[in-house]
């Protein structure tokens, strides 16, 4: 029996995948840093244009230890005119270094403002890179991608119960993931100071052409975490297909098809259908789950203050499984699978046009890049800045599973402004997908997204500008009936009629009329009663995902400064103070609280525009009022 059980896990283990295993230090293959010596000279291997890998010379200037605890590093000089030409540049992270014959390391550090002077780079030793497949090579399939940033504003996410630090929406800042060589010293990439010290080579970001508004919306992103976007270069490659070999692009498509966004550096070394690469971090998430891409160089742009590649994705390679700091580590073969998206647009013109894309599934950069590609679709077929009025239908589809009762969200709404219409989109979308991918009940993987757009070139808003009532005195039950004046955008003032009923229980006293449009509401009903916003499991975060007040409704509120309670999301209204008390108990917190005041009823009166602006009336219920 035990024999059988032996020869059994022979078998097993002959036949395991070789790419769960680990790449082997080989002496006769790769030179440990003991070996390097000040004035040795050896070859590099990258790709300058095309997919041809180029040689150029260098000679060693210095070792530095430690120059991060535990990590080592190799400076040298680039001799070659090919190299002098570009100087080291963002893409070529990762370049394999050799000397006498022997893997060194790979380039991965690099100056600002010195590639007319003396070509200084650093390289990565090798023997730390090949300690990063000992973590690992088996792709994470509960990998979901790191909360690196804040979709919403801070008052937002907080009324859902989360309190996740700064805002990408609300105050422009994200959250800083940390890096070894990402000094943060350089205000601007391409106009770093004269004389700054070294950091980590910048991961090139190809994208499609943005305008100028959208740069602005996605830079703190890439000033952060050491992105450099390259415009109008994020598709288009002339070849379809790439070698898998040292010295060749490769990298993660965030996004693909007729939105592409592409992340990458290059290959150190393969062995068999496993690769290391960048010589150090991507994003800095450990083990990973991501796909991989090989990529065309279209041509190095050189810069006085740093160059850089300018490539687009090939075909898909594989899977990056480690994403540590010295290297990103992948396996070739399958590669996980996308959010498919897609838009359909009617444009001014009454035209329609059907465009697809896909994302990467990550828990930020999924609905970063597909409410990105949704604007960048709707301001390349329309425009970008001007009067418009945005019909929107959006519904996100997830995957089946056993927690959820419902696997759809749909939104309907209307937007309009002066601006760009994709800036509705930006607004349904980003939120929703982010605050999904980062919920704490369960794993939930989108399967779709759907976006059907109606766009019009007319600002189609009204602002209110006055409420009216007939009596200052009404009785319980009675239906009143407000005159709002609104105020058309470059239209004359008109009046619509608005009716809301006074609940037969209401107590006599004060009570307040409050319209306004769906903004003002939401943020009133938030802050009036802020637990009846806080979730407790998957299926309550998605009803509050889904609690949207239509652009175009004029919401009337009835509301009375006696305060409720809010007790496992249920409101409980009219209570006595002792029953309050009792059920309000200090012994506990966070399921029950204070109500500021209590909502008697809401009414909705539709309109032809956007609505903004607010109002309210005071008057008073008597049971004696004529």
């Amino acid at each position: 029996m035990k024999k059988a059980l032996l020869c059994a896990l022979v078998v097993f283990c002959l036949a395991a995948p070789h790419g769960y295993s680990q790449i082997e230090w080989d002496a006769e293959k790769f030179m440990p840093l003991s070996e390097v010596k000040k004035g040795m000279k050896g070859k590099g291997y990258t790709v300058f244009s095309g997919t041809t890998v180029e040689e150029f010379e260098f000679e060693v200037v210095s070792i530095e230890y430690n120059f991060s605890p535990g990590w080592h590093v190799v400076w040298v000089e680039g001799l070659s005119d090919n190299y002098k030409y570009t100087g080291v540049a963002g893409g070529m992270s990762g370049s394999p270094m050799y000397i006498d014959g022997r893997l060194m390391g790979a380039l991965s550090l690099g100056y600002f403002n010195q590639r007319e002077r003396s070509n200084i780079t650093g390289v990565t030793p090798f023997e730390l890179m090949v300690k990063v497949t000992q973590r690992g090579m088996e792709p994470n399939l509960s990998y979901a991608g790191a909360q690196l940033f804040n979709l919403g504003s801070a008052a937002a996410t907080q009324d859902y119960g989360l309190d996740m630090g700064p805002t990408l929406l609300g105050d422009g800042k994200i959250a800083q993931a940390p890096r070894t060589f990402d000094e943060r010293l350089f205000q601007d990439t391409f106009n770093a100071p004269s004389g700054a010290k070294s950091a980590q080579l910048p991961l090139p970001i190809a994208l499609p052409t943005l305008n100028s508004d959208v740069m602005r919306f996605v830079q703190p992103l890439f000033d952060e975490f050491n992105f450099v976007p390259v415009q109008a270069a994020g598709g288009g490659s002339p070849v379809k297909e790439s070698p898998v070999e040292e010295g060749q692009i490769v990298g993660t498509e965030l996004a693909r098809g007729v939105i592409p966004a592409f992340g990458y550096g290059t290959i150190t070394y393969v062995d068999g259908d496993e690769l290391l690469a960048y010589g150090h971090p991507g994003f800095g998430e450990g083990n990973i789950n991501l796909p991989m891409s090989g990529g065309y160089v279209h041509f190095i742009l050189p810069s006085r203050s740093r160059s850089f590649k300018v490539a687009a994705p090939t075909q898909p390679i594989g899977t990056i499984v480690q994403d540590r700091e010295p290297a990103i580590a992948g396996v070739l073969g399958k590669h996980p699978s996308y959010i498919p998206v897609n838009v359909n647009v009617q444009t001014v013109d009454g035209k329609h046009h059907e465009k697809y894309y896909e994302v990467v599934r990550h828990r930020s950069f999924s609905p970063l890049f597909t409410a990105l590609g949704a604007r960048i679709i709707v301001d390349a077929l329309e425009f970008s800045i001007n009067d418009y009025t945005l019909n929107l239908g959006a519904t996100i589809t997830l995957k089946e599973h056993s927690d959820l009762k419902t696997r759809e969200l749909t939104y309907n709404n209307t937007y309009s402004s002066l601006g760009s219409p994709g800036f509705g989109v930006t607004q349904a979308l980003m939120l929703p997908l982010f605050q999904l991918g980062s919920n704490p009940y369960t794993k939930v993987q989108v399967e779709n997204v759907t976006l059907d757009l109606k766009i019009e070139d007319k600002r189609r808003t009204a602002r209110i500008q006055s409420l009216r009532m007939d009596k200052l005195r009404y009785r319980p039950g009675d239906t009143v009936d407000v005159e709002i004046t609104l105020q058309p955008y470059l239209e004359t003032p008109i009046t619509q009629t608005g009716t809301i009923t006074i609940p037969k229980d209401t107590p006599d006293g004060l009570v307040m009329l409050l319209a306004g449009n769906g903004n003002f509401h939401e943020a009133w009903q938030r802050s009036r009663a802020p637990l009846n916003f806080r979730h407790k499991n998957i299926n309550q975060l998605i009803e509050l995902l889904q609690r949207e007040e239509r652009n175009t409704d004029i919401i009337m509120e009835l509301f009375v400064p006696e305060p409720g309670l809010t007790v496992q999301g249920e409101e409980f209204e009219h209570l006595p103070p002792s029953v309050m008390s009792v059920m309000n108990t200090a012994k506990q917190v966070g399921n029950s609280g204070y109500t500021a005041g209590t909502t008697l009823h809401i009414d909705r009166t539709s309109t032809d525009y956007v609505i903004y602006g607010s109002g309210i009336i005071r008057f008073v219920v008597d049971r004696n009022a004529e």
